[in-house]
């Protein structure tokens, strides 16, 4: 799929081809909006965190949480040749379950459900810092002043479906990874004024200004005093509602820009 695919690359191709075709397809499909973005040949680590709290149960008995962390796992292969993606967990506390691959992909979120129980309580900043301590530990997760650069950035897919309870810890952490290769893209599932699968049209757009639930989402997508604009925000009402094509460009909205600009402001090497 890459013009000049390395060994290591064409080894991932045909195991994915082979153990997990399925989301070999989902790759494809994550390469064709990757060339439309012009980051075909493009290296990332993919982290993808989770809200773990009690309103979620019905998304992950459903195993819509499971498909979709098989979409995002399709992306991380696209970016980064070890076939896996990094795995946080948010409620009331923060977790690290570790790494979901492609040998272990097929039950990963039931198993680590079982280890780590949903939780009553929704809190960003508490996972947000973790995940800046495991990438970037020198900074500890605190408010810095200075660019922290790397050979390859952060991307990281946040799924939640409701408001946190520690909103200026979680802009304190935005603001303070904005000095750090991190791409944060919200995703809220439920229905906001940035709803990805919303009709289109006056009325429409008037309707969700009062169907917002995700008004703190929206706000941190504008925020100011960063030093660099690190965060992207839209919202879906089913995870699996949109197809995978329109879900892979939504995907890469912003972080395209973010990554010319982390070059020119040294987050990037």
């Amino acid at each position: 799929m890459n013009d000049n695919p390395s060994p290591t690359r064409i080894a991932l191709e045909k195991k994915l081809e082979k153990q997990a075709p399925h989301i070999f397809d989902l790759t494809k499909k994550a390469e064709i909006s990757l060339k439309k973005a012009n980051l075909n040949n493009h290296q990332a680590k993919v982290a993808l965190c989770l809200d773990i709290s009690g309103s979620m149960s019905h998304l992950y008995s459903s195993g819509k949480i499971q498909k979709l962390a098989e979409k995002v796992l399709a992306l991380g292969c696209r970016f980064d040749d070890d076939g896996s993606i990094d795995i946080f967990l948010f409620g009331a506390n923060d977790h690290y379950p570790g790494e979901m691959t492609i040998d272990n992909f097929s039950h990963f979120i039931s198993n680590i459900l079982r280890q780590y129980p949903l939780e009553g309580g929704t809190y960003y900043g508490k996972v947000m810092k973790r995940l800046r301590q495991f990438y970037f530990p020198s900074d500890r997760g605190t408010q810095h002043k200075t660019p922290t650069s790397a050979d390859q950035p952060v991307y990281v897919m946040f799924v939640t479906d409701g408001a946190t309870a520690d909103q200026q810890e979680t802009i304190n952490q935005l603001r303070g990874s904005s000095y750090e290769p991190i791409f944060w893209q919200f995703m809220a599932i439920g229905k906001s004024n940035k709803d990805a699968t919303a009709k289109k049209g006056f009325f429409a757009k008037l309707t969700q200004v009062f169907e917002s639930d995700f008004s703190f989402l929206e706000k941190l997508d504008e925020l100011e005093e960063r030093y660099l604009d690190n965060a992207d925000f839209f919202s879906v009402e089913d995870p699996l509602g949109i197809p995978d094509q329109d879900l892979y460009d939504l995907l890469m909205g912003e972080y395209p820009n973010w990554v010319k600009q982390a070059r020119s402001k040294q987050l990037l090497r």
